[in-house]
């Protein structure tokens, strides 16, 4: 691929994942509001599907992509713990996220996860910012750059805004509802 076929082919991609995204969240919120799913047998559910989905994908499609084997990745996993140590770590701190997600559409709503989603993108940058001044290595984490930094920093602050204000009126809607305002 050439630059602008990788750039299309990023954009697609990343396209079909926002649309599957929505309908798995769609699909989340229908098994965990309007059943009585545990949220955990929903995620297992899904964890199993991923497995059965992908493990057949990649074995199809590492061959023609020049990926590894996955005799290969095993003996490179064996002959190093602390690759090993770290797919493990990976794979938990994966479920661990899973479990919070899963939880928090069973308590409120897909729609709810996804707008406190956005805020992921704050700890992100903040962290890159944190990595660059004090790693003291400049390839890693992000510079603050006058005045792109401050437009970032102004986007936050709207995202912020817009979703404090919009719970707040939503509390005060459920509790007029209530009868307690």
């Amino acid at each position: 691929f050439n630059n602008s076929g990788n750039l299309f082919v990023g954009n697609i991609l990343i396209l079909g994942q926002c649309i599957l995204s929505v309908v798995q969240d769609l699909a989340e919120e229908v098994f965990l509001q309007e059943t009585d799913m545990p949220a955990t047998l929903l995620l297992g559910m899904e964890g199993m599907y991923g497995l059965l989905f992908g493990i057949p994908l990649y074995l199809f499609m590492a061959p023609k992509t020049g990926e590894a084997s996955l005799a290969e990745i095993w003996a490179a996993l064996v002959s190093d713990p602390i690759k090993g140590g770290y797919i493990m770590g990976l794979v938990l701190l994966v479920l661990l996220t899973g479990i919070f997600n899963i939880v928090a559409t069973e308590v409120t709503s897909s729609m709810t996860r996804n707008v406190w989603k956005n805020f992921r993108t704050v700890l992100v940058w903040a962290l890159g910012l944190v990595l660059f001044y004090a790693g003291g290595n400049e390839n890693l984490g992000e510079e603050w750059v006058v005045p792109g930094s401050f437009y970032v920093l102004g986007g936050f602050l709207v995202m912020t805004l817009g979703t404090t204000m919009y719970y707040s009126n939503r509390c005060e809607s459920a509790a007029a509802i209530a009868g307690l305002w």
